[in-house]
């Protein structure tokens, strides 16, 4: 039975995960059961696995988690060395290696180099460790044989993140004004802003300057001339 403190952490975890998964992991979450969850690995580039798609099972039944790791197994059938056919997988991290530090994604990264270098001398499929070994070519037709048939589904999850890594969100926007648009905008706007400074301007000089009127002159009447008589 696993404890309450234990089933907030691997909800932590788990979350982290989903919302950061490492190269090439990824976790695939049970709402109503956070401990009813699968993994999954996508096979390294330059490996026999390249394009496939292995499901990871985690079983927390009887185990005293985390001072003990979970029983791990995959769920794809794989031609590896280090997998039997019933997908019981040898590596040290699972066994002698544990440590109560270790998480789910130790374990998923394990596995996911597991793929990257497989190791012979603790071979649970005797073929795939003799063929590894002997004709290593043989191991990667083999090994990538397997892959197309088993492995090549692209899981929910995948195409999941892929598809909101980079969101398209739509929206009614007026369409951007056009370089010439934006330059007679700001011509207009600085012909305007002048012409309404120099009005305030020419208000304020009729404000202060009180105009000199020069007093009305007075003009007397002529000298009289006189009537020529004829």
């Amino acid at each position: 039975m696993v404890s309450p403190q234990v089933v907030k952490r691997l909800t932590r975890e788990l979350l982290q995960l989903r919302q950061f998964p490492p190269d090439c992991v990824r976790v695939d979450i049970n709402e109503t059961d956070i401990l009813n969850f699968v993994g999954w690995v996508k096979g390294p580039p330059g490996t026999p696995y390249e394009q496939g798609f292995f499901q990871v099972k985690f079983d927390f039944e009887g185990v005293d988690f985390p001072a003990s790791p979970p029983r791990c197994t995959l769920g794809t059938k794989i031609f590896h060395p280090n997998v039997s056919k019933s997908g019981e997988i040898c590596v040290s991290t699972l066994k002698k290696d544990w440590s109560p530090e270790y998480g789910i994604g130790h374990i998923l990264v394990t596995i996911k180099c597991l793929l990257i270098a497989p190791n012979p001398d603790s071979a649970l499929d005797p073929e795939a460790g003799r063929l590894l070994q002997e004709a290593y070519d043989e191991y990667c037709s083999t090994a990538k044989l397997w892959t197309s048939i088993h492995a090549s589904k692209m899981p929910v999850i995948f195409a999941a993140n892929r598809n909101s890594a980079t969101p398209t969100i739509k929206e009614n926007r007026a369409p951007a004004p056009s370089p010439l648009q934006q330059s007679t905008k700001q011509t207009s706007g600085l012909a305007s802003s002048s012409m309404d400074h120099r009005a305030v301007l020419l208000d304020e000089v009729k404000a202060r300057v009180t105009p000199v009127v020069a007093p009305a002159r007075k003009v007397g009447p002529g000298p009289k001339r006189g009537v020529r008589r004829l």
